[in-house]
């Protein structure tokens, strides 16, 4: 009888009975709670060491925001492998925002996140604060229209060019009706190739057309963010992929029926789970220790450059 005598289709403890063996002569198991037959570690996520309904349980705690060191200590696993489980489940998310397509009226900005490690941070010559937006800050390329879809792409450090506006953003354009921009010199490029209205909504508006649903985006990107005070920073486009997920497939329009709540969040972590099966089985913990994420943007500036300019 295996270690976790957890049924692995419906989470009953304790319920597993053996069943014969398989044309591999391997043990098969029966639940006495749901009927089913299987094998056990011999699904695509055999390598986490435990059930899919421990793993699925996991998936909902992230979807909640609860810290990992809560959800370690309530599913009694290490922390080492709750990072391990969190690192599986941005790598089945890595390419999740080329899935995504806007179209309609579609809302642009960017938002700033400070970089706070001192590996990358970068000082002036006499030791002072840089003023503004800087260096040490990390550009994140925002898009989203009116029915709450939305992208957000780690694009540089510092304000980003309109090139990063077009290679990062094209792709997921579609049947767009109309831009609203903040007036934004660097955004207009991007918005140039398409022949539809571009609106100033600060400017041209008339009280009409305001950035209120992108500003409130970019709110609860920080909030997010600060529930995960602490997170390394070459991991932020992965964060990013997770925060797209959960806002696109959150309902956005008021729920009076909790329930419906609950359903999008139970759909949420079957969809999740089924996400990681597909991927490479071959994810070792070494793997996600080496992982670069977006050290290439971090790198991008030189060290001293403010440094330099000050004593020139």
């Amino acid at each position: 009888m295996p270690k976790h005598k957890i049924c692995t289709k419906c989470g009953t403890v304790n319920s597993l009975i053996k069943n014969g063996r398989d044309i591999n002569k391997k043990q098969r198991y029966k639940c006495k709670s749901c009927l089913k037959t299987f094998i056990l570690d011999e699904s695509t996520t055999s390598y986490l060491h435990h059930s899919d309904y421990l793993y699925k349980r996991f998936i909902g705690f992230m979807i909640d925001d609860v810290t990992l060191e809560v959800i370690a200590r309530n599913l009694n696993i290490n922390i080492k492998t709750a990072l391990y489980y969190r690192y599986l489940i941005f790598e089945s998310l890595r390419a999740y925002q080329d899935e995504v397509f806007l179209d309609g009226t579609i809302l642009v900005d960017e938002t700033f996140v400070r970089i706070s490690d001192k590996k990358y941070k970068l000082y002036r010559a006499d030791n002072k604060g840089i003023r503004g937006i800087s260096f040490n800050h990390l550009c994140v390329i925002t898009l989203i229209n009116l029915e709450g879809k939305t992208i957000a792409k780690v694009s540089s450090r510092g304000n980003p060019s309109p090139q990063k506006f077009i290679d990062l953003c094209t792709h997921h354009i579609r049947k767009v009706t109309k831009f609203i921009h903040d007036g934004s010199v660097i955004q207009k490029q991007f918005m140039r190739q398409f022949n539809v209205p571009n609106i100033d909504a600060r400017r041209e508006g008339d009280g009409v057309y305001d950035t209120l649903l992108v500003d409130s985006l970019h709110s609860n990107i920080k909030r997010y963010l600060f529930k995960h005070a602490g997170y390394r920073l070459k991991n932020l486009q992965h964060y990013m992929n997770f925060f797209v997920y959960r806002y696109n497939h959150t309902p956005k329009s008021k729920v009076n029926n909790h329930r419906k709540l609950i359903q999008s969040r139970n759909d949420m972590m079957d969809d999740l789970f089924n996400r990681i099966k597909k991927i490479n089985k071959k994810i070792t913990y070494r793997k996600f220790q080496s992982d670069l994420g977006i050290t290439d943007i971090l790198e991008s500036v030189d060290k001293n450059y403010y440094f330099n300019k000050d004593i020139n």
